[in-house]
């Protein structure tokens, strides 16, 4: 067979529109189930972004995501919607899924509660503020960053108010974006775009440290932000990857990486992704373990997938990086790039374009 040829026969059966760009030597790591459109395009629309991202229920197999028309999709396993529901404004940021309830926050202002099978509203809160991450659910409480610098803490089986912690945001402009609330034990982490780090108490919100983490730079935001036994690690804009002592703060290492935004945790490595370079860490001491080029603009955190490291591209594409090595081994294009979070189930991940097409990829 030709390589033109091979080629061919591994890109068959893509629906029309999607391409795969295959690094010589091709790779066959997934196959594309179906490709479900929810979004209608806008007249003027040029360059839709679709920042709200997916996730998926690994009971029912029910993958989520919230669109920027406004749109709250559940879609089955095979493809078929099981429900919706439409809010105020558009979904930026990943749903979260916790026992039979799946929470997802808004542009406008509010925080939701549905019913994982039927869709029936549990609750809403209105913090007035866009809701800006995906929420964390540790201990009864659901924790989301607003984009206006506001940690909420609310009671997840109730929506109640319990408390909320909100820092200056700093004057002039920030990076679009936040870094999700994480968790350890009793302490509550949070990241704002004044570069600082604070450790709050999970039960009542009381401060237990706060450490400005950036660099000095034009935009000081800590946008990614991951926890893992003793260590906290963080992506400052302004030109670093740290990791930090949860306990009281105190750095451990920095690496130094201009732009960086995202972190994710996986296989002893910590994986920072910035404005041009996805680069492998060692979680012990920071040293790079390998880097590989972006090739598009940074969207949601990279998500590990077994052997394989997922890396949303933007109009870059859905990127597969070996996670041992960084090699890119494939691409997945849908003609208008990925910018939100990709959701993971066993062995199949939901993607969502960023013109609104819902894709189910399952990994070979």
């Amino acid at each position: 067979m030709t390589p033109l040829a091979l080629v061919l026969a591994l890109a068959a059966g893509a629906p029309e529109g999607l391409h795969s760009r295959l690094p010589p030597p091709p790779v066959a790591l997934y196959r594309v189930a179906w490709r479900r459109p929810l979004v209608e395009p806008g007249a003027l629309e040029t360059a839709p972004l679709e920042l709200g991202g997916t996730a998926a229920d690994p009971a029912t197999g029910i993958a989520f995501c919230g669109t920027r028309d406004g749109w709250f999709h559940a879609v089955r396993p095979d493809g078929t919607v099981a429900w919706e529901f439409k809010a105020d404004g558009p979904f930026t940021a990943p749903p979260a899924i916790d026992g039979d309830t799946v929470y997802a926050g808004s542009a406008d202002g509010r925080l939701y509660a549905f019913a994982v099978a039927t869709g029936k509203e549990r609750w809403r809160y209105d913090g007035q503020e866009e809701m800006g991450t995906r929420p964390l659910i540790a201990g009864g409480t659901v924790f989301v960053m607003s984009l206006q610098n506001t940690l909420f803490a609310i009671d997840a089986r109730t929506g109640a108010w319990k408390w909320h912690h909100r820092r200056k945001g700093r004057e002039g402009f920030s990076i679009r974006g936040a870094a999700g609330a994480v968790a350890r034990g009793g302490t509550v982490y949070a990241a704002y775009s004044d570069g600082f780090i604070a450790a709050l108490g999970a039960a009542n919100g009381q401060v237990r440290w706060e450490r400005q983490v950036a660099p000095a730079g034009d935009y000081l935001d800590v946008d990614g932000l991951q926890v893992e036994g003793s260590r906290l690690y963080a992506a400052a804009y302004s030109g670093a990857v740290l990791a930090l002592d949860a306990e009281n703060g105190a750095p451990v290492w920095a690496f130094r990486a201009p732009t960086a935004s995202r972190v994710a945790l996986g296989d002893g490595l910590v994986v920072a992704v910035t404005a041009s370079e996805v680069y492998g860490l060692s979680s012990s001491t920071g040293q790079v373990v390998w880097s590989s080029p972006l090739g598009g603009a940074p969207g949601a955190d990279p998500v590990f997938a077994g052997r394989w490291l997922v890396v949303p591209a933007v109009q870059g594409g859905l990127r597969f990086l070996e996670a041992a090595t960084g090699r890119t081994l494939r691409v997945l294009d849908p003609g208008s790039g990925v910018a939100g979070a990709p959701g993971l189930n066993g062995g199949r991940i939901y993607v969502l374009s960023n013109v609104g097409d819902l894709f189910a990829i399952d990994l070979s």
